[in-house]
């Protein structure tokens, strides 16, 4: 699908969304990190090696696929992946809006631990029905267990 929006043509079918919907909040997160002092934690070396190259290769996977929205069960998945992606948002919002602790980093929503890691693990695996890719969906399994994983045993508040 295309739209054309003041002379520039987004193509909403590219799976280089998936990534560049999932970073915006860490961009801002970059610029306006956690107010505590002593953040982050230690994160252990096992762990962070498979974070790292799975995030590495959610990143890059998505640029090579296209979404394909005439799968059997693309509008479910679809819904899936947006209130997913509400949900991560309304996260980051939260600790924006709260003040930017880092013990929000780590706060349950709707009963979910550590719903600012689970979130997008969970959009991303979604994300790899509709490329079709098998390699975005070890990448998502292999980075989503790491960091999960982390986020659990490193952020404050959980």
């Amino acid at each position: 699908m295309r739209i054309d929006l003041f002379g520039w043509t987004l193509i909403i079918r590219s799976g280089a969304w998936i990534p560049i919907l999932v970073m915006i909040p860490n961009v801002l997160w970059m610029l306006f990190p956690p107010v505590d002092p002593g953040f982050p934690a230690d994160e252990p070396l096992p762990l962070v090696i498979p974070e790292r190259a799975g995030l590495a290769a959610v990143l890059v996977l998505p640029f090579c696929y296209s979404l394909d929205l005439q799968k059997p069960f693309a509008v479910p998945v679809l819904i899936g992946m947006g209130l997913l992606l509400a949900g991560y948002y309304f996260c980051w919002a939260r600790y924006f809006a709260g003040g930017r602790p880092a013990a929000m980093l780590g706060a349950p929503f709707l009963g979910v631990p550590v719903p600012m890691a689970v979130f997008p693990v969970l959009f991303l695996v979604l994300s790899s029905y509709l490329m079709g890719s098998g390699w975005m969906f070890a990448a998502s399994l292999i980075f989503g267990a790491a960091h999960i994983w982390i986020s659990k045993i490193s952020l404050p508040g959980k």
